[in-house]
C-alpha cells in the first residue's frame, strides 16, 4: 500500500467521523496511520475523534505526534488546546490555543478557546479580546460563504 492509499483511508475515516460513526472512523485512521505514520493530518484526525469520544488524554498523545512531525501544524495545536481545556488544564490550553492562533490567525476555534481558557484563568479583559477576534472572524467567514452561495 502507498501513501496515496493512506490518504484515501483518511478520507473514508473523515466521512464516518462526520456522521458520528466514531468506531469506524478510528478503524480507518488506524489503518492509514499504519501505512503512513509520518502524516500529521492522520494523527490530528484521530485526535479529533478521541476528543469527540471523551478521550482527551489519548488525544493529547496524537496531537503531540502530529506536532512532532510538523511544529507549525496549526490544527493539531488547536485540538491540543481543546484537549487540555477538557482536562481542565487551562494554562496548557491557553498556550496551545495561542500557538494555534499565531500559526493561523483565521482559526475561529483557536481564538474562542483562547478566550475560554483566559476566562478560566481569571483574565477576563484578555478573554473578551479573544472572544471579539473569534466573533469577528466568524462574521467574516459567514459573509464570504454567503458571497460564494450567490456566485460573487
Amino acid at each position: 500500500m502507498t501513501v496515496k492509499e493512506a490518504v484515501e483511508l483518511l478520507r473514508k475515516g473523515l466521512a464516518y467521523a462526520k456522521r458520528t460513526k466514531f468506531k469506524e472512523a478510528l478503524a480507518y485512521y488506524d489503518k492509514a496511520l499504519a501505512l503512513d505514520p509520518k502524516n500529521p493530518e492522520g494523527w490530528f484526525l484521530r485526535a479529533s475523534v478521541l476528543i469527540d469520544t471523551g478521550k482527551s488524554k489519548e488525544a493529547l498523545v496524537d496531537c503531540d505526534k502530529a506536532i512532532a512531525l510538523d511544529q507549525n501544524y496549526a490544527p493539531a495545536w488547536s485540538k491540543k488546546g481543546l484537549a487540555f481545556y477538557n482536562l481542565e488544564q487551562f494554562k496548557e490550553g491557553l498556550f496551545a490555543s495561542t500557538r494555534a492562533s499565531s500559526l493561523n490567525g483565521n482559526d475561529v476555534s483557536a481564538w474562542y478557546l483562547k478566550g475560554v481558557c483566559l476566562d478560566e484563568l481569571g483574565r477576563s479583559d484578555e478573554a473578551q479580546e479573544a472572544y471579539g477576534k473569534s466573533l469577528e472572524l466568524e462574521i467574516i467567514l459567514d459573509i464570504e460563504n454567503e458571497k460564494k452561495k450567490v456566485g460573487r
